[in-house]
Formats: C-alpha cells, sequence, structure tokens
C-alpha cells in the first residue's frame, strides 16, 4: 500500500505542493519512496500526479485539498498538522527557489523607452537650454 502526506507551502509568494510517498511492506513497515516539490497549480493535476504514484490513501494539513478531493471521494484524511512535508520545502528551499527562478520573478525589468522619445526629449532639453540661456522674447520689447 502507498500513502502520503502532502502540505502547500508558500515559497515567495508561490504556492508550492509539498507530498512525501510511503510504500508500507507485507509487514506494516513503511519506507520512504519519493519527495516531491513542485508549484501548485490546480487540483486537477494534484488527482493526476496522485493516480500516476499509485497513492492509495493522502493525509493533508489543507483545508482546500481535503475538501476538493473529498468532492471527487479520492480517500484522503485531514489532520491538522503534517510534519514532513513543510520541512522538506524548507530543507530545499534554495534549490527550489533557483530551479523554478523565483528569485527572478521579483525582479521587474526596466522600462525600455523607444528611441524616438529619447530623441525628442534631447530636442526639448536642447530648446530648453536655449530658452534659459537667452531668454523669452515678447512683443513688448
Amino acid at each position: 500500500m502507498r500513502f502520503a502526506l502532502l502540505s502547500i507551502v508558500n515559497l515567495h509568494g508561490v504556492p508550492f505542493i509539498s507530498l512525501l510517498i510511503y510504500q508500507t511492506d507485507e509487514r506494516g513497515i513503511s519506507d520512504l519512496i519519493g519527495e516531491i516539490a513542485k508549484p501548485y497549480d490546480d487540483v486537477i493535476d494534484l488527482i493526476d500526479d496522485l493516480y500516476a504514484y499509485e497513492i492509495n490513501e493522502l493525509q493533508t494539513d489543507s483545508k482546500e485539498i481535503y475538501r476538493d478531493l473529498m468532492s471527487v471521494q479520492y480517500p484522503v484524511i485531514y489532520r491538522r498538522e503534517v510534519e514532513g512535508p513543510r520541512d522538506h520545502v524548507t530543507r530545499n528551499e534554495e534549490m527550489l527557489v533557483e530551479i523554478f527562478e523565483l528569485d527572478k520573478q521579483d525582479e521587474q525589468p526596466a522600462p525600455v523607452i523607444p528611441k524616438w522619445r529619447l530623441w525628442f526629449i534631447d530636442k526639448l532639453e536642447k530648446v530648453i537650454q536655449i530658452l534659459k540661456t537667452k531668454g523669452i522674447k515678447t512683443h513688448g520689447n
């Protein structure tokens, strides 16, 4: 039998699922066989992953995931606290930030000003300089 522990952890404002997969042998001993951390898109992708990894039971601390999986009658248990998955993300935070380029999402590229605007600004600045140095002549002079 396979079961998994799942948590949703926010990393740089991006929700990540952290999934620890265990295999229980005929003696009842459970061994960790997989650790997965990836951005969480929607419950449909999660359900696809759960079936792909042949998980028979899921334990989660997310009420949202619990409700969504109960609505599709997936075997899920809600626990207030699931320890392992959160630790998995915090241990691998630096690697996940680098792989999924989360630090680059914070950087805003500088706006590019078109060349025609730069040319126009340059000409206007020259006109302003001429008017400041020579003064503005009016009809009254």
